[in-house]
């Protein structure tokens, strides 16, 4: 039955459909972490015209210049995206089509391990099932919940696309004599590395590979190695991630930031960080989108020395299966493993390990895990019914299916998001601090302030966290306390765009629009794709009557995003003298969204026409119907037009949805207090 090829595609067919049930929940699962400024907030993504310039310049990538990584191949991925969504969606921001796009090149990236891993088991043994054993190294990886980190969390497709093109080479370079003797294998690991650098380590990869499966030699036995043949494979290599480092490199220049600190204490820490990668692709249990791990600062530490047992203890089994050729494929495997995490572990990264970082190394994890399993049981296995081995695999690969589907669950927004990391890693300051996010975006803002407190405790220098509790102090009418907040914010994340922007539309909000110009402006200098700065600059502008920077600033935004409705509609308004209600009203007939009716409901409010500001406020219920905002402006109408029921009904409907918002309790107390 093994050698059966109908039962082989009957059971590959019924792999793939456990692939699509297992990931069949998360096609519409909301942007995260670091997608805010990669993706939502990174105006260059807006425009597929803006594709020859990622290749061009890095801070393309974000909107926070430190995380200006130079991943032209991922951003023009975005673009691409964002203009289906814009087609085919009427959003351009529509999840679907960025899960997509990600979930298209795993597919294909699994077909491409199949080819991989089958030519690797021919070699050293040409007589087991490799067709089958195979299969169900790719289905275990395919399922793991381990890859549904990578393949729900949008920007981290740089994981996933460099994977796949480092597979896509080691293919090519397999089955195509040609590709070997012009080295056009190489080729995939040069687009590979615009999308991620670690697509590099094909080079050390390659040689070992060559050593193993070509030479057929030990990797101890170096008097026998055919050091012709092997400079032959490996220069190119090593010429292409020299190549591709280097300019890399350049392309960063004072850009990217790393953002560890102590190399020692890192690189000490990252073999404990091996061990628990192993365990979570066996046993993925554990899986958080934000750890609170923290480095150990010394080798004499328990994790270390286990960590380092283990890292020993991988290296001693690559020489000792190396000798033999049938175990070959798990020294292999294991030096994979070894070899994708070799950027994260000597660059002090931010967090000491994360769950995504797994996508690259459990290649090699599956390859080695499954050939040693089969080496193990191919005694038992011949004296096993074939049907009963397929049962066996399939409970076990359902398991894997059952646990990404879960996972994928988790994924759905940043409140189930956040939520499971607030209980995972409770003594993560950034995690406490998005789940406070979730809590306030849906009115919970004592709930919020809990949280934001919690991650303070924890990290009292992180100034999200102050500009956050800020933004609570200030809804919930603590105008003293949230400028302190917002000051201290600024004191602790100088560095950081986004602080500039909240700070200035606080104080654009409160009427001190001069001021605010400051401060938004040199967000855009920090962060020229940082898009509602932009527009928040735009609107001061325009208020405070400096209507040539204005034109300029609409310009330069049309420069980067010509159909950008907003603004057109404002250098048309700075050109006409049209009312800035009118203008905006325009804009959003073009492109509606609840923020923009709200804000132009504020606008007729100003102006004193009120009927049109309850008009408008509906129009923002009608997209976006818990909106507590839009509620209480039809309560601020109609008390400013004497309809104090009416006032009161619609004041009432914004304190149902968000129980806590001052404002609405006091347009209530006052509409209420007319009606006596």
């Amino acid at each position: 039955m093994f050698n059966n090829k109908k039962a082989f595609w009957l059971v590959a067919i019924v792999a793939f459909a456990m692939l699509i049930f297992a990931y069949s929940n998360h096609w519409n699962n909301s942007f995260h972490f670091d997608d805010s400024h990669t993706v939502e907030n990174n105006l260059y993504v807006r425009h597929i015209q803006n594709i020859p310039l990622f290749f061009k310049d890095c801070t393309t990538f974000s909107s926070i210049p430190s995380h200006g990584s130079y991943r032209p191949l991922v951003t023009t991925t975005l673009a691409i995206d964002y203009k289906l969504g814009e087609t085919f969606s009427g959003k351009g921001y529509t999840p679907f089509w960025f899960h997509l796009s990600t979930f298209i090149f795993f597919l294909l990236q699994a077909i491409l391990m199949w080819f991989f891993f089958k030519k690797i088991l021919d070699k050293v043994s040409p007589e087991s099932p490799n067709n089958f054993i195979s299969l169900f190294a790719v289905v275990w990886y395919s399922l793991n919940p381990v890859m549904a980190e990578t393949i729900n969390y949008v920007i981290s497709r740089s994981d996933s696309i460099s994977t796949f093109f480092v597979v896509l080479a080691f293919v090519v370079y397999q089955y195509s004599s040609k590709s070997r003797k012009y080295h056009l294998y190489l080729i995939p690991i040069l687009i590979g590395g615009l999308a991620k650098p670690t697509a590099i380590m094909f080079a050390p990869m390659l040689m070992v590979y060559h050593l193993l499966f070509e030479q057929e030699q030990s990797l101890l036995a170096f008097g026998k190695w055919k050091w012709d043949s092997l400079l032959k494979v490996a220069l190119p290599a090593m010429a292409v991630f020299v190549f591709v480092y280097f300019f890399i490199k350049k392309m960063e220049e004072g850009m990217f930031e790393p953002g560890g600190s102590s190399l020692f204490e890192y690189v000490i820490t990252q073999p404990y960080v091996y061990l628990h990668y192993i365990s979570m692709f066996l046993l993925p249990l554990q899986l958080s989108a934000d750890t609170d791990w923290g480095t150990f600062k010394s080798l004499s530490e328990f994790g270390s020395i286990i960590g380092f047992v283990f890292l020993i203890l991988l290296i001693a089994t690559v020489f000792i299966t190396s000798k033999n050729k049938k175990q070959r494929p798990i020294a292999f495997g294991i030096l994979w493993f070894l070899f994708a995490l070799v950027p994260t572990t000597f660059v002090p990264l931010a967090e000491v390990m994360n769950d995504h970082r797994q996508f690259f190394p459990h290649v090699g994890t599956a390859l080695a895990l499954t050939w040693a399993a089969y080496l193990l049981l191919q005694n038992i296995l011949k004296r096993i019914p074939a049907a009963a081995v397929f049962v066996v695999c399939f409970l076990f690969c359902t398991a894997y299916a059952y646990g990404t589907f879960e996972r994928n669950k988790v994924w759905l927004n940043e409140e189930t998001l956040w939520k499971d990391v607030s209980e995972k890693s409770p003594l993560n300051g950034r995690g406490l601090m998005n789940y406070g996010l979730a809590l306030m975006g849906r009115g919970d803002y004592v709930g919020a302030e809990n949280y934001f407190q919690r991650g303070l405790e924890r990290w009292p220098y992180y100034s999200y966290l102050y500009i956050n509790m800020a933004i609570v102090k200030e809804v919930t009418g603590k105008q003293n306390e949230a400028e302190y907040y917002y000051l201290k914010g600024l004191e602790y994340g100088k560095s950081y765009p986004n602080n500039y922007y909240f700070y200035g539309k606080y104080l654009y909000k409160q009427g001190k629009k001069e001021e605010a110009i400051g401060y938004l402006q040199q967000c855009l200098k920090m962060s020229s794709a940082q898009v509602d700065a932009r527009y928040l600059l735009m609107d001061a502008l325009y208020e405070t009557k400096r209507l040539e920077e204005l034109k300029i600033l609409c310009n330069e935004t049309l420069d980067i995003l010509p159909s950008d409705a907003k603004a057109k509609a404002f250098l048309e308004l700075a050109a006409t003298g049209k009312s800035k209600a009118e203008i905006e009203e325009t804009a959003l007939a073009l492109a509606p969204t609840a923020d923009g009716y709200l804000n132009l409901s504020l606008s007729y409010y100003q102006a004193g026409n009120y009927e049109k500001c309850i008009e408008a406020a509906h129009k923002a219920l009608s997209i976006k119907p818990n909106y507590a905002e839009a509620w209480n402006n039809i309560c601020s109408a109609n008390n400013a037009l004497g309809r104090f029921k009416e006032g009161a009904a619609a004041c009432e409907e914004a304190l149902k949805i968000t129980p806590g918002y001052a404002l609405a309790k006091n347009n209530l107390q006052w509409a209420q207090k007319n009606l006596k």
